[in-house]
């Protein structure tokens, strides 16, 4: 299902499925400036298709790789709809990656990006790299109206969970990346409208730094990761569970240690 909510210049499409809608999921693409900003999941691909066809975008941008946000760019492509992506991203969709069941169940897999893609530039929106969350992760900029869909860089402040390949002081330097441009508005890939856009970016900032220092600090004390993951974060929470760990509190002491190891 597709629900269209218009914020002046802006088009929200926030989408989900009961199957999502029962895990406490949805995600949204943005149109603003006859541009499409993200897919959105594979098990919504009819409703994209027609929103498609209403919209008559001049071109998408797809933010990064992950199922909620590239799950439909084979069927973009495949209509012969320009595209922006990242390297990167086109290297994983054309490799038609594998999800575990939990991804496969709440989204579906992205569709087997295949051929050519037409290429595409946003102008005069501009593509602002911001890594961390994912290698390929970017960021969409509209200077003129000072507009920033964040895709998944917020996604709220206090955020425990997260997937095995997140490095978080890759998040706070694209964080400040952000809160240096002064939005007005930010728009959330899964919050939607963001309020008091740069307090909130400030405040994922000085709770990651926090957090990122306390874990460290556990860590030079000679510390186990389960007692860090208790005394830090809180212990696991359900997700870690579903996610058979792939997307947990315990990765988040995990890519701290990577961090300081130089891990890629």
């Amino acid at each position: 299902m597709i629900e269209f909510t218009q914020y002046g210049d802006v088009q929200r499409l926030r989408m989900w499925t009961l199957r999502s809608r029962a895990v406490g999921y949805d995600s949204s693409a943005y149109f603003v400036r006859g541009v499409l900003i993200d897919t959105g999941p594979f098990h919504v691909r009819g409703g994209l298709g027609r929103a498609l066809r209403e919209l008559r975008p001049r071109g998408v941008v797809v933010t990064h790789w992950h199922e909620d946000h590239a799950g439909n760019a084979a069927m973009v492509a495949a209509n012969g709809f320009p595209m922006w992506m990242h390297e990167y991203t086109e290297r994983q969709l054309r490799a038609f990656p594998r999800v575990k069941f939990y991804r496969h169940f709440t989204w579906g897999r992205p569709g087997n990006l295949r051929g050519d893609v037409a290429r595409f530039d946003p102008a005069p929106l501009q593509v602002i790299a911001t890594p961390g969350h994912s290698p390929d992760h970017h960021a969409v900029w509209d200077a003129e109206t000072r507009t920033l869909f964040s895709a998944d860089l917020w996604l709220g402040v206090k955020v425990r969970a997260v997937a095995a390949s997140e490095r978080p002081r890759q998040i706070i330097a694209s964080l400040t990346r952000a809160i240096e441009l002064d939005p007005v508005r930010v728009f959330d890939a899964h919050r939607g409208l963001v309020d008091r856009p740069v307090p909130a970016l400030e405040a994922k900032r000085a709770w990651l730094e926090e957090t990122i220092g306390a874990v460290e600090r556990a860590l030079a004390a000679g510390d186990s990761e389960d007692h860090i993951l208790r005394a830090v974060l809180g212990g696991e929470e359900s997700t870690g569970f579903f996610s058979e760990g792939e997307y947990s509190r315990r990765n988040f002491v995990k890519a701290v240690m990577a961090e300081i190891q130089g891990a890629p």
